[in-house]
């Protein structure tokens, strides 16, 4: 038999166009043409000389869809056509899927959605179709997820062509906590895709966007806040861990069998369980055998409109109680930054740096393009007036702004740091201003930069991996490169596990492309940590993850490179918290400190790796079980 999987309802020839934005930029588009009883999809985007081109084909028989094909091309490919990556078929009583893992062929399952593995927002609207013709609008996945689906609001918005009717569909899918959204107009076909830093939306819709961004902005916030009070304890007017290790991250020493006290938000008593007592009433949390260690800093991280929702609580699962936001939309910024701080989200305390980038096709993600000295020293002088305490400038910012930049930001009081523009190097930045550099890759290719735009402008991290196997690290130039480091007291948020391939287990580590000599640039990247580490330049982890997950990647990278453990712990917490010159609430177990700790079971002060056995985070006096969180975040 044959399965209505979903009825497409277009008409027999239609061609209907959206455009891909990025932050009001047109960076992309897709476009749906239905010949007889074929759909066939172009969908592409691009983002900073990177991006995705998919051309998929979906069969119809009868309105139902019976099969499906896609294919991924490289962004500059117009032929040879490749073979399908992805590719199902209905037949009788069968479903076969084929691709470059193999084929398989299974009995359908009624109930179940059989579709490509393709994730463009036309794959998004056949599975809510899909959904809203089931039972409850629920189904399963043909992994045996469940998956349903959800109308959460539902409005008219402006269009070129009258106003239109949409209606925000969430499909919540297996153990996801954050479920995707897509807005279906009144046919249910896809009008646009959820809020993002890349939006695709029907082309003359464009107007709607900020009426759908506060519809779905308040739904996520509504939601982050209900689990914070499901998941937050009842405040108690004391706690005391007790019998534990504390790592003393002034000193870099463990102190073995102490007890911590807290009240409300602060550190009221920290000495040995003989002699401090817990408070009469006070929450007793039994520490022996474990490590008590401040709470953890990632100097690298990205909020994203659903962070509140589940990428800021798999953070917090991980003992990350500070993120420095990199780069992220004001208003998503700045909320939740605001909310964190009083405990009505679940998230680490956030810190907030400016993202400036110039004008050009390839500009990030971010609707700040500066072309003035005044335009930059606007911007800087806005970020300040919102509490941001540092500026981070990106690939395109023309070179003759940094000057201005940096005097503008360091009159206020703020940090400056970011990429290395294109035609900049390392020591340039450093001499006109820079007091942090992001990604140690930019310290492989400011000796490459040819490289940069021949044979054609690339995305630097795909120049990174491409030079770093081929670069002396003990050579006279890299020597003197980290002596002006020094001097200058720069810091180098390096990013590392984006681009060292292999873990100690061998296995690939999620990150940049990879190189043509893995081996090689592994060990000139281990090198030029070592190097860094040994002529006392400041190093900060930072994973460049907006989840965290790689957070225990980044500081084992660290101790692989010969930096002890316990030092590495120093960078994570006290050395991190005097960057940001917040040493004097943050940073390490004291009395008077923010009561941000982290419970371990393990000793990470002599194997970083038994970080990941955090058992319980405590953000400002608040205390979370950290399955709890995973479970809510969907983080296994």
């Amino acid at each position: 038999m044959i399965i209505c999987l979903c009825l497409l309802a277009i008409a027999a020839t239609d061609t209907t166009k959206y455009v891909v934005l990025n932050h009001g930029r047109p960076a992309g588009d897709m476009i749906v043409v239905q010949r007889g009883d074929s759909v066939l999809l172009h969908y592409e985007y691009r983002d900073r000389n990177r991006g995705f081109h998919a051309e998929n084909r979906y069969h119809i028989l009868r309105g139902a869809m019976v099969g499906a094909e896609a294919r991924v091309l490289p962004l500059e490919q117009e032929s040879p056509i490749p073979d399908a990556s992805d590719r199902f078929e209905i037949a009788a009583d069968s479903v076969r899927h084929s691709g470059r893992g193999g084929a398989t062929s299974t009995r359908i399952d009624p109930g179940t959605y059989y579709g490509l593995q393709s994730s463009t927002p036309f794959d998004q609207a056949v599975l809510a179709r899909f959904l809203l013709r089931q039972p409850g609008h629920a189904a399963k996945f043909g992994d045996g997820r469940a998956v349903r689906l959800e109308i959460a609001n539902e409005t008219t918005v402006p269009t070129s062509t009258g106003r239109q009717r949409v209606r925000l569909a969430l499909i919540h899918a297996g153990t996801d906590g954050t479920p995707s959204a897509i807005w279906l107009d009144s046919r249910d076909e896809l009008f646009a895709s959820d809020v993002a830093w890349f939006i695709t939306v029907r082309a003359g819709a464009e107007s709607a966007l900020p009426a759908l961004r506060a519809i779905e902005t308040s739904y996520r916030d509504a939601e982050a806040e209900a689990l914070a009070k499901r998941l937050t304890r009842p405040p108690s007017s004391a706690i005391a861990i007790v019998n534990g290790d504390v790592f003393d991250s002034e000193r870099g020493v463990m102190r073995p069998h102490m007890t911590v006290v807290v009240n409300k938000d602060r550190i009221v008593s920290v000495g040995p369980a003989d002699s401090v007592r817990p408070p009469a009433g006070a929450v007793v949390i039994d520490a022996a055998g474990k490590t008590i260690i401040p709470g953890l800093w990632d100097m690298h991280g990205h909020l994203q409109f659903t962070s509140q929702n589940t990428l800021s609580v798999a953070q917090l699962s991980f003992g990350l109680t500070t993120v420095r936001d990199l780069a992220s939309d004001l208003d998503v910024a700045v909320s939740q930054r605001d909310r964190a701080a009083t405990g009505r989200i679940l998230a680490p305390r956030a810190i907030l740096a400016g993202f400036i980038e110039g004008p050009g096709k390839w500009a990030g993600p971010t609707e700040v393009l500066v072309r003035t000295e005044d335009e930059a020293r606007r911007w800087v002088a806005r970020y300040d007036s919102m509490g941001y305490k540092q500026i981070k400038v990106y690939n395109l910012v023309h070179p003759d702004l940094i000057p201005t930049i940096a005097a503008e930001a360091h009159k206020r009081g703020m940090r400056l740091s970011g990429h290395i523009p294109r035609g900049l190097t390392v020591p340039d930045a450093v001499l006109l201003g820079f007091d942090e550099i992001q990604h140690g890759a930019f310290l492989f290719s400011t000796f490459f930069q040819d490289s940069l735009y021949v044979p054609t402008m690339r995305a630097y991290s795909a120049v990174a991996t491409v030079v770093a196997p081929n670069v002396n690290v003990d050579g006279a130039d890299f020597t003197q490169m980290i002596e002006l480091l020094k001097q200058h007291g720069t810091v180098i948020d390096g990013t590392f596990s984006v681009w060292v391939g292999t873990n100690p287990t061998g296995t690939s580590v999620t990150g940049g492309a990879a190189s043509s000599n893995i081996a090689k640039a592994d060990s000139n990247y281990l090198r030029l940590i070592k190097r860094l580490y040994d002529a006392g330049v400041t190093m900060v982890p930072g994973t460049d993850n907006p989840v965290g997950t790689t957070y225990n990647n980044e500081v084992e990278v660290y101790e692989r490179a010969g930096i002890p453990a316990a030092q590495v712990l120093q960078m994570a917490t006290i050395v991190s918290a005097r960057v940001m010159r917040d040493d004097r609430d943050y940073g390490s177990i004291a009395v008077g400190k923010v009561a941000d700790l982290i419970i371990v079971d393990g000793k990470p002060a002599e194997h970083v790796a038994d970080l990941r056995k955090v058992q319980q985070v405590m953000r400002a006096g608040r205390v979370y079980n950290v399955r709890e969180l995973r479970k809510a975040a969907g983080v296994p």
